[in-house]
């Protein structure tokens, strides 16, 4: 499983870089033709929404498999071990409930996208190509969650028993 992960992983954080090195060139190329030729791309800005919403929801499952997201834990390690775990529950409970929440509204959000066919005004780009990577990322963060649960449990309950967790 964890090589599995760590191929997506690498999927995802390739996939945000060559969308990064569009945004970052389709910018500099842009900013040369408005201040040097006066002759600004009009297209520039939906393109560089789109590469912002796709490098953003890309990048929150990596965070999440890297341990780069904000965690803020002080609270929880003050209370006592068995306090922690029913926490970590009470978190994991809650982090699915609201992942669940927001999948089911990202469907509903490009349903309706997709029933009035919206598109960009300028590269007649669907909305629903620019905002579905939303259900994707949601589902790649509950793996990444889910994941590192069981093996944070996995390695508390090999301590406990006196033994080494193999990884």
């Amino acid at each position: 499983m964890k090589k599995v992960l760590d191929v997506l992983v690498k999927v995802e954080t390739l996939l945000a870089s060559f969308i990064l090195v569009l945004l970052i060139g389709s910018t500099f190329f842009g900013v040369i033709m408005r201040y040097c030729f006066s002759n600004p791309f009009t297209w520039e800005e939906e393109f560089q929404l789109a590469c912002m919403v796709w490098i953003s929801y890309l990048a929150a499952p990596i965070a999440f498999h890297t341990k780069s997201h904000v965690a803020i834990e002080i609270l929880v390690d003050l209370l006592p071990k068995k306090m922690q775990r029913m926490m970590e529950m009470v978190i994991f409970v809650l982090f699915y409930g609201i992942m669940i929440y927001f999948f089911l509204h990202c469907f509903s959000y490009l349903e309706v996208l997709s029933r009035t066919g919206r598109r960009t005004p300028i590269l007649m780009i669907p909305y629903t190509w620019i905002y579905g990577i939303g259900p994707v990322s949601i589902v790649l963060m509950l793996i990444s969650f889910t994941y590192m649960t069981y093996e944070k449990f996995r390695n508390e309950y090999s301590e406990e028993k006196g033994e080494v967790a193999s990884k």
